[in-house]
């Protein structure tokens, strides 16, 4: 069963694909999905981010009070915010994590 499901998805996926760039569709992809489109990388990044920064991977429940990660997640937040560089948000945010799992 799993291997039906693998080989489905798979045909399915080179199938967009392939339709999309051989020119079978003429038209482009209409003003309101591509409207759409935009908010996907934000969804993805929001998914992944915030289980990553609110739950605890020891007792695998949401933890706010006490939570290095969570603040410096704000402070590589505000960091992005005002620099718009990658490298310093980064930095800044692995330093914060750093520094607080120290003291809290």
């Amino acid at each position: 069963m799993i291997w039906l499901v693998m080989v489905m998805t798979g045909i399915f996926t080179f199938g967009t694909r392939f339709v999309m760039l051989t020119g079978w569709v003429a038209r482009g992809l209409p003003k309101w999905l591509i409207d759409a489109l935009g908010f996907v990388p934000i969804a993805v990044l929001t998914a992944i981010i915030v289980p990553a920064v609110l739950i605890d991977p020891a007792t695998e429940q949401i933890i706010v009070t006490h939570n290095a990660r969570l603040h410096a997640a704000i402070i590589a937040t505000i960091v992005a915010l005002l620099t718009r560089n990658v490298i310093a948000t980064t930095c800044s945010g692995l330093a914060t994590l750093w520094v607080l799992q120290w003291w809290l």
